[in-house]
């Protein structure tokens, strides 16, 4: 397996073809993943036929953090959210501090145990 496979992704095309009836043609658009320009052009044109591909564009899709719509905050918003991160941060110093102090007592507790057991 190449490196380029699992680390890029690949490019969508729009490819416009002629596809040929009984009783004429028609054009018709259909969505082609490729890596490179030419292999959309190769992909088509063997599905289609050599004259039967009339164009390939690139679809350049955005990212989906890039298109949605950005939230203007108000200082009061703003003065809310760092408020509500500062307490957050202080629930995860209480969680850590009283993991620590049981931490401390069961290690207390162990060594009277062991104590206990060693005069005994």
């Amino acid at each position: 397996m190449k490196i380029n496979e699992f680390t890029s992704k690949l490019n969508t095309y729009i490819a416009t073809v002629r596809v040929v009836l009984r009783d004429g043609s028609t054009t018709a658009r259909t969505m082609i993943a490729a890596d490179t320009l030419q292999q959309a052009r190769a992909i088509s044109t063997r599905t289609y036929g050599d004259g039967n591909v009339l164009n390939i564009n690139q679809v350049f899709a955005e990212d989906e953090e890039m298109t949605e719509a950005t939230k203007t905050l108000s200082s009061q918003e703003l003065q809310v959210q760092s408020l509500a991160k500062k307490a957050e941060g202080y629930k995860q110093q209480e969680k850590a501090l009283k993991a620590r102090q049981q931490m401390a007592k069961a290690q207390q507790n162990l060594m009277k145990a062991s104590r206990g057991v060693s005069a005994s």
